[in-house]
Protein backbone atom coordinates (compact mmCIF):
# COMPACT_ATOMS: atom_id res chain seq x y z
CA UNK A 1 0.00 0.00 0.00
CA UNK A 2 1.49 3.46 -0.67
CA UNK A 3 1.78 6.16 1.65
CA UNK A 4 0.33 9.48 2.01
CA UNK A 5 2.23 11.97 0.40
CA UNK A 6 3.24 15.25 2.23
CA UNK A 7 0.36 18.06 1.44
CA UNK A 8 1.22 20.84 -0.54
CA UNK A 9 0.11 24.53 -0.68
CA UNK A 10 -2.32 24.91 -3.94
CA UNK A 11 -2.96 28.16 -4.96
CA UNK A 12 -6.95 28.85 -6.04
CA UNK A 13 -9.49 30.81 -7.30
CA UNK A 14 -12.55 31.15 -5.64
CA UNK A 15 -15.81 31.96 -7.13
CA UNK A 16 -18.63 33.84 -5.71
CA UNK A 17 -22.14 33.21 -6.48
CA UNK A 18 -25.81 33.48 -5.56
CA UNK A 19 -26.03 33.06 -2.00
CA UNK A 20 -28.14 30.28 -0.07
CA UNK A 21 -31.55 31.99 0.27
CA UNK A 22 -31.41 30.91 4.34
CA UNK A 23 -28.12 30.71 5.87
CA UNK A 24 -28.13 27.65 7.87
CA UNK A 25 -25.88 24.23 7.72
CA UNK A 26 -26.11 20.74 8.09
CA UNK A 27 -27.30 20.42 4.85
CA UNK A 28 -27.29 17.26 2.47
CA UNK A 29 -26.53 18.41 -0.84
CA UNK A 30 -26.96 15.79 -3.39
CA UNK A 31 -26.46 16.43 -7.50
CA UNK A 32 -29.17 15.86 -9.91
CA UNK A 33 -29.69 16.44 -13.60
CA UNK A 34 -26.74 19.26 -13.83
CA UNK A 35 -28.34 20.55 -10.38
CA UNK A 36 -27.45 20.84 -6.98
CA UNK A 37 -30.42 19.99 -4.12
CA UNK A 38 -29.58 20.70 -0.57
CA UNK A 39 -31.73 18.83 1.61
CA UNK A 40 -32.92 18.84 5.76
CA UNK A 41 -30.41 21.37 7.61
CA UNK A 42 -30.42 22.47 11.06
CA UNK A 43 -31.64 26.10 11.82
CA UNK A 44 -30.11 27.34 14.74
CA UNK A 45 -26.27 28.50 15.32
CA UNK A 46 -25.43 27.26 19.07
CA UNK A 47 -26.85 23.83 18.64
CA UNK A 48 -25.94 22.00 21.75
CA UNK A 49 -25.92 24.89 23.92
CA UNK A 50 -29.61 26.21 22.52
CA UNK A 51 -31.33 22.70 21.36
CA UNK A 52 -30.63 21.15 17.99
CA UNK A 53 -33.66 22.56 15.51
CA UNK A 54 -34.01 20.54 12.26
CA UNK A 55 -36.03 22.17 9.46
CA UNK A 56 -37.41 20.50 6.02
CA UNK A 57 -35.40 22.69 3.73
CA UNK A 58 -35.47 21.58 0.29
CA UNK A 59 -33.15 24.13 -2.30
CA UNK A 60 -32.10 23.47 -5.87
CA UNK A 61 -29.33 25.33 -7.29
CA UNK A 62 -28.87 25.91 -10.66
CA UNK A 63 -25.36 26.21 -12.19
CA UNK A 64 -26.25 27.41 -15.57
CA UNK A 65 -28.20 30.36 -14.27
CA UNK A 66 -27.06 30.97 -10.86
CA UNK A 67 -30.07 30.96 -9.11
CA UNK A 68 -32.06 28.78 -6.22
CA UNK A 69 -35.59 27.34 -6.72
CA UNK A 70 -37.23 26.27 -3.15
CA UNK A 71 -38.77 22.79 -3.59
CA UNK A 72 -41.54 20.74 -1.54
CA UNK A 73 -40.49 20.17 2.00
CA UNK A 74 -39.44 16.70 3.21
CA UNK A 75 -42.50 14.98 4.83
CA UNK A 76 -40.84 14.42 8.47
CA UNK A 77 -38.54 16.94 10.25
CA UNK A 78 -35.21 15.02 10.13
CA UNK A 79 -31.70 16.28 9.74
CA UNK A 80 -28.51 13.77 9.04
CA UNK A 81 -30.22 11.78 6.36
CA UNK A 82 -27.95 10.01 3.70
CA UNK A 83 -28.87 11.46 0.76
CA UNK A 84 -28.30 10.03 -3.11
CA UNK A 85 -29.70 10.18 -6.46
CA UNK A 86 -30.47 6.88 -8.35
CA UNK A 87 -32.37 7.37 -12.21
CA UNK A 88 -33.29 10.57 -11.78
CA UNK A 89 -34.62 10.25 -8.63
CA UNK A 90 -33.21 11.55 -5.26
CA UNK A 91 -33.15 9.17 -2.12
CA UNK A 92 -32.54 9.90 1.68
CA UNK A 93 -32.69 7.40 4.49
CA UNK A 94 -32.72 7.49 8.25
CA UNK A 95 -31.53 11.16 10.02
CA UNK A 96 -32.23 12.22 13.54
CA UNK A 97 -35.23 13.70 15.34
CA UNK A 98 -35.57 16.52 18.17
CA UNK A 99 -35.99 13.27 21.23
CA UNK A 100 -38.63 13.92 23.75
CA UNK A 101 -35.81 14.50 26.03
CA UNK A 102 -32.73 16.16 25.40
CA UNK A 103 -31.50 19.02 23.90
CA UNK A 104 -28.25 17.66 23.09
CA UNK A 105 -29.29 14.17 22.63
CA UNK A 106 -29.88 13.19 18.54
CA UNK A 107 -32.42 10.45 18.25
CA UNK A 108 -31.85 8.35 15.02
CA UNK A 109 -34.75 7.05 12.92
CA UNK A 110 -35.29 4.76 10.18
CA UNK A 111 -37.75 6.14 8.23
CA UNK A 112 -36.40 6.28 3.87
CA UNK A 113 -37.96 8.79 0.82
CA UNK A 114 -37.94 8.98 -2.43
CA UNK A 115 -37.64 12.44 -3.98
CA UNK A 116 -38.48 13.30 -8.09
CA UNK A 117 -37.11 16.38 -8.61
CA UNK A 118 -39.67 16.96 -12.06
CA UNK A 119 -42.77 16.16 -9.99
CA UNK A 120 -41.67 17.97 -6.95
CA UNK A 121 -42.90 14.93 -4.96
CA UNK A 122 -41.42 13.33 -1.74
CA UNK A 123 -42.91 8.84 -1.38
CA UNK A 124 -42.28 6.76 1.33
CA UNK A 125 -40.37 3.80 0.67
CA UNK A 126 -39.78 0.97 2.99
CA UNK A 127 -37.28 1.76 5.82
CA UNK A 128 -34.24 1.01 7.08
CA UNK A 129 -33.81 -2.39 8.64
CA UNK A 130 -32.66 -0.60 11.59
CA UNK A 131 -32.90 3.37 12.88
CA UNK A 132 -29.44 5.12 11.64
CA UNK A 133 -28.66 8.66 11.87
CA UNK A 134 -25.65 10.68 10.12
CA UNK A 135 -25.34 7.69 7.70
CA UNK A 136 -24.06 7.53 4.16
CA UNK A 137 -25.29 6.65 0.88
CA UNK A 138 -24.02 5.67 -2.51
CA UNK A 139 -25.30 3.58 -5.60
CA UNK A 140 -23.32 0.76 -6.90
CA UNK A 141 -24.45 -1.67 -9.46
CA UNK A 142 -28.15 0.12 -9.61
CA UNK A 143 -28.61 -0.62 -6.15
CA UNK A 144 -28.50 1.61 -2.56
CA UNK A 145 -25.50 1.28 -0.39
CA UNK A 146 -25.72 3.21 3.05
CA UNK A 147 -22.90 2.83 5.42
CA UNK A 148 -22.43 2.75 9.31
CA UNK A 149 -23.91 5.96 10.94
CA UNK A 150 -25.09 5.87 14.60
CA UNK A 151 -27.70 4.42 17.09
CA UNK A 152 -29.14 6.10 19.67
CA UNK A 153 -27.52 8.01 22.70
CA UNK A 154 -28.81 5.10 25.20
CA UNK A 155 -26.89 3.89 28.71
CA UNK A 156 -27.22 -0.01 30.10
CA UNK A 157 -30.89 -0.38 31.19
CA UNK A 158 -32.78 2.60 29.38
CA UNK A 159 -34.30 2.51 26.56
CA UNK A 160 -34.89 6.39 26.87
CA UNK A 161 -32.36 8.63 25.09
CA UNK A 162 -29.76 11.00 27.49
CA UNK A 163 -28.63 14.47 26.75
CA UNK A 164 -25.45 14.39 26.21
CA UNK A 165 -24.55 10.96 25.92
CA UNK A 166 -22.15 9.31 23.33
CA UNK A 167 -23.43 7.56 20.63
CA UNK A 168 -22.95 3.99 19.44
CA UNK A 169 -21.32 3.93 15.89
CA UNK A 170 -22.80 1.10 13.24
CA UNK A 171 -20.12 -0.84 11.02
CA UNK A 172 -23.33 -2.39 9.09
CA UNK A 173 -23.97 -2.32 5.37
CA UNK A 174 -27.34 -1.94 4.42
CA UNK A 175 -28.54 -2.21 0.58
CA UNK A 176 -31.73 -0.88 -1.14
CA UNK A 177 -33.16 -2.37 -4.10
CA UNK A 178 -35.37 0.44 -5.78
CA UNK A 179 -36.93 -2.33 -8.13
CA UNK A 180 -38.43 -4.82 -5.11
CA UNK A 181 -38.24 -1.91 -2.02
CA UNK A 182 -36.53 -4.29 0.23
CA UNK A 183 -33.41 -4.77 1.73
CA UNK A 184 -30.57 -6.58 2.14
CA UNK A 185 -27.01 -6.66 3.80
CA UNK A 186 -23.57 -6.33 2.79
CA UNK A 187 -20.20 -7.15 4.54
CA UNK A 188 -19.99 -4.44 7.25
CA UNK A 189 -17.14 -2.14 6.86
CA UNK A 190 -13.95 -2.72 9.23
CA UNK A 191 -14.42 0.61 11.31
CA UNK A 192 -17.90 1.33 12.87
CA UNK A 193 -18.31 5.67 12.31
CA UNK A 194 -21.09 8.63 11.40
CA UNK A 195 -20.56 11.47 9.66
CA UNK A 196 -17.84 10.05 7.19
CA UNK A 197 -18.25 10.10 3.14
CA UNK A 198 -19.69 7.03 0.62
CA UNK A 199 -18.26 7.09 -2.90
CA UNK A 200 -18.77 5.14 -5.67
CA UNK A 201 -15.63 5.22 -8.13
CA UNK A 202 -14.43 2.61 -10.95
CA UNK A 203 -17.37 -0.03 -9.56
CA UNK A 204 -16.05 0.24 -6.08
CA UNK A 205 -17.19 2.15 -2.93
CA UNK A 206 -15.06 4.50 -0.52
CA UNK A 207 -15.85 5.19 2.91
CA UNK A 208 -13.90 8.00 4.11
CA UNK A 209 -12.99 9.69 7.41
CA UNK A 210 -16.00 10.09 10.01
CA UNK A 211 -16.56 10.09 13.56
CA UNK A 212 -16.58 7.20 15.80
CA UNK A 213 -17.82 8.36 19.35
CA UNK A 214 -20.72 11.02 19.14
CA UNK A 215 -22.29 12.37 16.26
CA UNK A 216 -22.78 15.45 17.89
CA UNK A 217 -19.44 17.78 17.20
CA UNK A 218 -20.00 19.59 20.61
CA UNK A 219 -19.76 16.27 22.56
CA UNK A 220 -17.88 12.95 22.80
CA UNK A 221 -16.24 13.20 19.00
CA UNK A 222 -13.66 11.11 17.95
CA UNK A 223 -12.49 12.20 14.44
CA UNK A 224 -10.68 9.55 12.32
CA UNK A 225 -8.58 9.32 9.18
CA UNK A 226 -9.39 5.61 7.91
CA UNK A 227 -9.92 5.03 4.30
CA UNK A 228 -11.79 1.28 3.30
CA UNK A 229 -12.68 0.38 -0.23
CA UNK A 230 -15.96 -2.40 -1.05
CA UNK A 231 -15.23 -4.89 -3.40
CA UNK A 232 -18.70 -5.79 -4.68
CA UNK A 233 -16.91 -9.29 -6.48
CA UNK A 234 -15.95 -10.62 -3.14
CA UNK A 235 -18.19 -8.72 -0.69
CA UNK A 236 -14.78 -7.43 0.81
CA UNK A 237 -13.99 -4.10 2.44
CA UNK A 238 -10.00 -3.58 2.20
CA UNK A 239 -8.26 -0.40 4.00
CA UNK A 240 -6.08 1.94 1.90
CA UNK A 241 -4.14 4.57 2.53
CA UNK A 242 -4.97 7.34 5.85
CA UNK A 243 -6.53 10.51 4.64
CA UNK A 244 -4.33 13.61 5.19
CA UNK A 245 -6.25 14.76 8.19
CA UNK A 246 -8.87 13.21 10.92
CA UNK A 247 -12.45 14.62 10.10
CA UNK A 248 -15.33 14.51 9.97
CA UNK A 249 -19.17 16.19 8.67
CA UNK A 250 -17.14 16.72 4.94
CA UNK A 251 -18.27 16.95 1.41
CA UNK A 252 -16.80 15.25 -1.20
CA UNK A 253 -16.90 14.52 -5.33
CA UNK A 254 -15.48 12.81 -8.05
CA UNK A 255 -13.72 14.33 -11.08
CA UNK A 256 -11.50 12.49 -13.65
CA UNK A 257 -11.36 9.58 -11.64
CA UNK A 258 -10.36 11.04 -8.37
CA UNK A 259 -11.87 11.66 -4.99
CA UNK A 260 -12.17 15.31 -3.39
CA UNK A 261 -12.73 15.85 0.23
CA UNK A 262 -13.25 19.44 1.43
CA UNK A 263 -13.79 20.81 4.20
CA UNK A 264 -15.34 19.39 8.08
CA UNK A 265 -14.60 19.50 11.50
CA UNK A 266 -13.24 23.34 10.72
CA UNK A 267 -10.76 22.26 8.54
CA UNK A 268 -9.97 24.75 4.87
CA UNK A 269 -8.18 21.84 3.36
CA UNK A 270 -9.31 20.36 0.24
CA UNK A 271 -7.49 16.60 -0.68
CA UNK A 272 -7.26 14.61 -3.76
CA UNK A 273 -7.35 11.00 -3.33
CA UNK A 274 -5.56 9.16 -6.48
CA UNK A 275 -8.01 5.95 -6.17
CA UNK A 276 -5.75 3.94 -8.75
CA UNK A 277 -2.39 4.92 -7.05
CA UNK A 278 -4.05 4.85 -3.42
CA UNK A 279 -1.82 8.52 -2.64
CA UNK A 280 -3.75 11.75 -0.97
CA UNK A 281 -2.31 15.39 -1.81
CA UNK A 282 -3.95 19.12 -1.36
CA UNK A 283 -5.92 20.15 -3.94
CA UNK A 284 -6.47 23.86 -2.94
CA UNK A 285 -7.58 25.40 0.42
CA UNK A 286 -11.41 27.07 1.39
CA UNK A 287 -11.05 30.81 1.82
CA UNK A 288 -12.17 30.18 5.19
CA UNK A 289 -12.49 27.13 7.94
CA UNK A 290 -16.34 26.06 7.53
CA UNK A 291 -18.29 23.39 9.53
CA UNK A 292 -21.14 21.50 8.26
CA UNK A 293 -21.06 23.05 4.74
CA UNK A 294 -22.32 20.72 1.86
CA UNK A 295 -22.28 21.05 -1.97
CA UNK A 296 -21.38 18.87 -4.92
CA UNK A 297 -19.24 19.09 -8.51
CA UNK A 298 -21.35 19.36 -11.84
CA UNK A 299 -18.77 19.79 -15.01
CA UNK A 300 -15.62 20.05 -13.53
CA UNK A 301 -16.59 22.41 -10.83
CA UNK A 302 -16.99 22.19 -7.44
CA UNK A 303 -19.41 23.99 -5.04
CA UNK A 304 -19.21 24.24 -1.20
CA UNK A 305 -22.22 25.85 0.20
CA UNK A 306 -23.48 27.07 3.38
CA UNK A 307 -22.03 25.62 6.76
CA UNK A 308 -21.35 27.98 9.87
CA UNK A 309 -18.37 29.50 11.26
CA UNK A 310 -16.88 30.06 14.59
CA UNK A 311 -17.10 33.38 16.28
CA UNK A 312 -16.65 34.62 19.79
CA UNK A 313 -20.20 33.84 20.73
CA UNK A 314 -20.36 30.37 19.61
CA UNK A 315 -21.15 29.44 15.86
CA UNK A 316 -22.97 31.40 13.03
CA UNK A 317 -24.43 30.20 10.02
CA UNK A 318 -23.68 31.37 6.54
CA UNK A 319 -25.10 31.72 3.44
CA UNK A 320 -21.84 30.92 1.07
CA UNK A 321 -22.07 29.40 -2.04
CA UNK A 322 -18.69 29.15 -3.64
CA UNK A 323 -16.98 27.15 -6.35
CA UNK A 324 -13.66 26.44 -7.83
CA UNK A 325 -12.77 24.51 -10.85
CA UNK A 326 -11.31 21.54 -10.26
CA UNK A 327 -7.93 20.44 -12.77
Amino acid sequence: MNQTTHPTQVEATWHMLAPFPEPTWELEGVECDGKIYLIGGITNAWGARSGWIPNRMVYAYDPKTDSWTKKAQIPVVVHHMAVTELDGMIYGFGGYRTPEQGPDDWEPVAGAWKYDPAADTWTAIAPLPAARGAAAASVLGGKIYIAGGSHACRRKGDQRAKPAAPHTSSADVFVYDPVTNTYSQAAPMLTARNHHLLETLNGKLYALGGRVGSANAFTFTNKIDLVEEYDPADDTWWPRSRMLAAHGGMMSCIHKDALYVCGGDGLRMIEKYDVKADRWSVAAELPRPQLGATGGCVDGRMYVMTGHVRTATGSEPVADNLAIDLV
